[in-house]
């Protein structure tokens, strides 16, 4: 019965797709570093122009760039993230403000201060630390596991979901009226999995399963991720349908492995290939003005 009622709220959702595994990298609710610089077009010179675009990156570890390499400060940014691709590609002064672990009350509370009222674009990541995700995808990926101890959290994830559109909404506003003229993109999560990759011995059927639950949980978070931007008139930038047959396991990871396949800092983060051809070629569509 769970996972009929389960299946029909995920397909309710619709195809965006979500969630970081572990947006979290242990730093949850330590205060933003924001990162600074003048972007560079892919020749190396700089843009030029009347003025110079104000973009700011805001959220969690996913718009920090953890995973992609060389991630330093507390925050554990990278400057192998989306947000810097995004700058050089539109010559945008960039100040980067997010930070790993944070949630969308985070975001409210310690980086909206920090935001620029002359800001013109933002981009956000923000919601996969508010539902447990990390514990649900440890549970259902766990050898030892059971389907019925995957299902639970799986539904715990579902049922704090509640809370992200109240939450979001919040965070929307305070952006809106921190920075009034800023145009807010805020972007979706790749699912993390390829169950028609993860064969036994390496797999049990169990894990299987759960891997599919845990996709169907992705498209739900996004789906709802999506509902509130749109309520509140801010775009939602789906990334899930670039990071398809990048996932885990695949020839192509686009995201970092965790033990046993591929030993890094940040599992089930992007790493540099994914933050450039998942995040940014999705969110190219949505800066031309």
């Amino acid at each position: 019965m769970f996972t009929h009622h389960f299946r029909g709220i995920a397909a309710r959702a619709g195809a965006v797709t979500l969630l970081s595994l572990g947006l979290v990298a242990g730093m949850a609710g330590a205060p933003a570093m924001a990162q600074t610089q003048t972007a560079r077009s892919h020749s190396g010179h700089s843009h030029t122009g009347q003025t110079t675009l104000a973009y700011t990156v805001m959220g969690d570890s996913y718009s920090a760039g953890s995973g992609a390499g060389g991630e330093t400060g507390p925050c554990r940014q990278s400057t192998a993230g989306y947000a810097n691709d995004v700058a050089a590609l539109t010559g945008a002064a960039l100040t980067n403000i997010a930070c790993s672990g944070n949630t969308i009350t985070d975001v409210t509370q310690t980086q909206v201060p920090q935001l620029s009222p002359a800001t013109k674009l933002v981009t956000i990541t923000a919601g996969g630390n508010d539902v447990a995700w990390t514990t649900a995808v440890g549970t259902c990926l766990s050898p030892a596991s059971t389907a019925a101890a995957c299902k639970t959290a799986v539904a715990n994830s579902i049922h704090l979901m509640k809370k992200v559109p109240r939450n979001a909404t919040t965070m929307l506003k305070a952006i809106k009226a921190k920075a009034p003229h800023a145009r807010i993109l805020y972007l979706g999560y790749p699912r993390l999995f390829e169950p028609e990759n993860m064969a036994a011995p390496t797999f049990t059927p169990t894990q299987v399963n759960g891997v599919k639950l845990l996709n169907g949980a992705a498209d739900l978070l996004n789906g709802v991720i999506a509902v509130t931007a749109l309520s509140n008139r801010v775009a939602f930038v789906p990334v899930a349908y670039r990071f398809a047959g990048h996932a885990i396991p695949s020839a192509q990871p686009w995201l970092n492995y965790p033990p046993p396949f591929q030993i890094g800092e940040f599992p089930f983060h992007p790493n540099a290939t994914g933050y450039l051809d998942g995040y940014t070629a999705s969110l190219q569509p949505f800066l031309r003005w």
